[in-house]
Order: C-alpha cells, then sequence, then structure tokens
C-alpha cells in the first residue's frame, strides 16, 4: 500500500475513533453518568438520543460539560507532555476538537432550538428575551475561544503524514467522522432518519476544525501498514453501532 493511501486511512481512522470517543463522552460518561449519579432511570442511551426518569439541569448539562472536561484535559496534557508521537497527537488534538466544538454547539444550538441541552436550563433564570440571544453569544464566545486552542495545539505539531497536508488529513478525518455518525445513527431502528439526522448536526459541530492546519511543518514521517490499528478501530466502530447505535433501553 503507498503512502498516500496510508495516510489516508490513517486519517480516517483518527476521525471515526475521535468521533466515538467525543459522543462516549457526551451521551454515555456525561448523560448517562450523571443520571447514574442522581440515582434517575435511564430510559434510552444511543449514539444521538439520551432520556432519563426524571430529566433534570444536573443530566441535560452534564454531557456538554463532559466534552468541556475532556477537552480541556486533553488540551492540558498536550500542552505540557509535547514528546508524544505524531500519530498519537493528531489523534488526542482531533478529540480534543471535536470535544470543545461538541460543547461550544450544544450552546449554539440551543439558542436556535426548543431542545438543546442548555434550554431548560436557561429557562429556570427566568429571565424571558434575554435567554436566546445570550445564549447565541455564549455559543459564539465558546466557538471563538475553542478555535484558537484546536489551532494552537495544530500549529504545535512538528511533523506531518506522508504524501498528504495537514489541512487533508483533517479534511479526510472529519469527512469520515461524520459518515460514522450517520451510519451509527441509522441503526436505531424506531427512527433512522431522525437519528442520522442527528448524528450530522452533532459533527456539523465540529466543522470549524477544516479551517484550521495552514501552518505546518515541513517535516513527514514514515507510516507503515498498521493491520492491528485498522483491525481494532474497525471492531471498535461496529460495537459502538450495535450498543450505543442500535440504543440501551
Amino acid at each position: 500500500m503507498n503512502e498516500k493511501k496510508i495516510g489516508i486511512i490513517t486519517s480516517a481512522l483518527i476521525g471515526i475513533s475521535a468521533y466515538m470517543c467525543a459522543d462516549i463522552s457526551h451521551e454515555v460518561i456525561g448523560h448517562g453518568g450523571a443520571a447514574v449519579i442522581s440515582g434517575n432511570h435511564i430510559d434510552l442511551l444511543t449514539s444521538v438520543f439520551f432520556k432519563s426518569s426524571p430529566g433534570g439541569i444536573m443530566t441535560d448539562l452534564a454531557g456538554p460539560l463532559s466534552n468541556l472536561f475532556f477537552g480541556l484535559l486533553i488540551y492540558s496534557i498536550l500542552k505540557f507532555r509535547s514528546k508524544n508521537s505524531f500519530p498519537l497527537s493528531l489523534w488526542l488534538i482531533t478529540v480534543m476538537a471535536y470535544n470543545f466544538f461538541w460543547f461550544s454547539g450544544t450552546v449554539l444550538q440551543s439558542g436556535f432550538s426548543q431542545t438543546g441541552d442548555w434550554t431548560y436550563t436557561i429557562s429556570q433564570l427566568n429571565i424571558g428575551a434575554l435567554a436566546k440571544p445570550l445564549l447565541i453569544i455564549s455559543g459564539i464566545i465558546a466557538y471563538l475561544i475553542s478555535f484558537k486552542f484546536v489551532a494552537d495545539r495544530f500549529s504545535a505539531l512538528r511533523f506531518g503524514l506522508p504524501e498528504i497536508s495537514l489541512k487533508q488529513s483533517i479534511f479526510y478525518s472529519y469527512l469520515f467522522a461524520i459518515i460514522a455518525a450517520i451510519i451509527a445513527g441509522l441503526f436505531y431502528a424506531p427512527d433512522r432518519t431522525s437519528a442520522a439526522k442527528e448524528g450530522l448536526l452533532e459533527m456539523l459541530a465540529s466543522l470549524p476544525i477544516l479551517l484550521v492546519g495552514k501552518n505546518e511543518s515541513d517535516r513527514r514521517i514514515t507510516i507503515e501498514t498498521d493491520w492491528i490499528f485498522y483491525f481494532s478501530i474497525f471492531v471498535s466502530y461496529i460495537l459502538f453501532c450495535l450498543t450505543l447505535g442500535i440504543g440501551i433501553y
């Protein structure tokens, strides 16, 4: 297999695995974890939907706040441990980016929607017509800060993949992350269309990642075909679809 194909496949698998990590952080660790801690009953847990009884502010906000926590955690690791291998650094940055942008996306989406993670919480502040503009402004600010963090870490990369630029690598990883999110949603039998659409919308929150990667190193690493890595991501994604994709009731 030539180096360009290896670079594209590696980028694609980084994107798919980063998507799964961000989704698990949001739905399982965030929403699901908060429900368990609160003693609530989890009625539905999928890659895109979560319902518990009773609901509440804690379970609503735990999803996006979990994304924010893991984004900040990975940023700190990358900031103070800069000697990671290039593939590991690229994967960590991508996971970090998706977590940051998912957090920002939930804030902004709640400003335009009646069903966002922040909608119920902001309604409890009783600030009337100011609620939606406040969420929209907060979401924009969150995106700007997130973009700064993500761009900072991408610019710190000292190497690049063979035969493809960093921007191309980011594009392929993002493209396949979107595809992975849509396919996972299609496993949800009660409403495949809505679940697939929701998966697409979740990943569209990370669209700003395509704007980074302009400044990159001219140094390239050599990557060999790693069938164990390929197989492990493939199996992980299949298990992801058969659990969170189908849904846990």
